[in-house]
């Protein structure tokens, strides 16, 4: 049995939430290696808030690692 999640669900501000927690308690690459590997990632609620600067480079980077790579729905 394959034990890589095959999908995600994340309403955008609590992903943008468990981003900024997984800076401050270091597992910040570790969660960006979790969501990479996730065959789909479904970000839900998009655009409701304006995103602050850390938050623009966190979801950056999240799309970045799995451009070409994995599939990403974002929704609003």
């Amino acid at each position: 049995m394959c034990k890589e999640q095959l999908q995600f669900y994340y309403r955008a501000p609590r992903l943008l939430s468990e981003l900024k927690i997984a800076r401050a308690d270091g597992s910040y690459v570790k969660l960006l290696n979790k969501l990479a590997k996730t065959s789909v990632l479904a970000i839900d609620d998009w655009g409701i808030n304006a995103l602050s600067e850390p938050e623009r480079r966190g979801i950056l980077e999240v799309v970045e690692d799995r451009y070409k790579m994995r599939s990403t729905i974002v929704v609003s």
